[in-house]
């Protein structure tokens, strides 16, 4: 082998480490920019009571969270559908 040769070879594996790096720390800042939404206290347990509630009525739980979020945004619809109306003008 010609020292060029043993130069590149032995460079190789130095830049592909090199960038196995760089792409390890960017993913761990991208990662770290993320925020998880803690539940709040409780939360489980809550949740539990909740199913055990729902469905010793039998009803069904996530039946009953879904009609929880259509009150929601329902409701939000119509307190403000004149802001509504107006962005979906300027879209």
């Amino acid at each position: 082998m010609t020292n060029d040769t043993k130069q590149k070879s032995q460079q190789d594996p130095t830049v592909k480490t090199n960038r196995k790096n760089t792409t390890v720390a960017s993913q761990k800042k991208s990662r770290s920019k993320r925020r998880k939404r803690a539940k709040p206290t409780g939360f489980k347990e809550f949740e539990v009571l909740a199913k055990e509630i729902v469905e010793a009525n039998d009803g069904s739980y996530y039946e009953w969270l879904h009609q929880q979020h259509q009150e929601i945004i329902l409701d939000f619809n119509i307190n403000n559908t004149k802001r509504i109306s107006e962005v979906a003008k300027y879209s």
